[in-house]
């Protein structure tokens, strides 16, 4: 039992390290009120999205988006549970910090599991503005 205990841990920081290879200084993710979810409880997650840095290039000024919309991917168990194109969140985000509610984790129970979760943000164009860092939530 502990050898297997063992290995998730590894498997879990393997993927967070390979996933936090591709996360934008421009924009984290957190789980609120903590990475832990008992039974019944209801949860969310926290995006944080910082406007771009100054752009000195030859190249006319970018003007930053005004929302974004937040795309999840991720995994239960070390296996994808969500498809290549990611799940789309309703509705749209800015910059600064936004709360993502109308998570919970069934009283009734049966989704228990260790969830890896980062997200893309693209800007009101479609072009892919950032991709969060790799979260860690655990349902009971």
């Amino acid at each position: 039992m502990k050898l297997k205990s063992i290995l998730a841990a590894v498997v879990l920081m393997s993927a967070l390290t390979a996933s936090d290879a591709i996360a934008d200084a421009n924009c984290s993710l957190n789980v609120n009120p903590s990475s832990y979810i008992t039974l019944g409880q209801f949860f969310s997650f926290s995006i944080n999205i910082q406007p771009p840095g100054v752009d000195f290039s030859p190249l006319p000024p970018y003007w930053p988006p005004t929302y974004f919309t937040v795309v999840f991917h991720g995994s239960k168990n070390g296996v994808a549970d969500i498809p290549p194109s990611g799940e789309g969140y309703p509705g749209t985000v800015g910059y600064g910090t936004s709360v993502l509610t109308g998570f919970q984790n069934p009283p009734s129970g049966g989704i228990s599991g260790t969830y890896l979760r980062y997200a893309q943000l693209y800007d009101n164009v479609g072009r892919l503005y950032c991709v969060t860092n790799t979260i860690a939530v655990v349902l009971q």
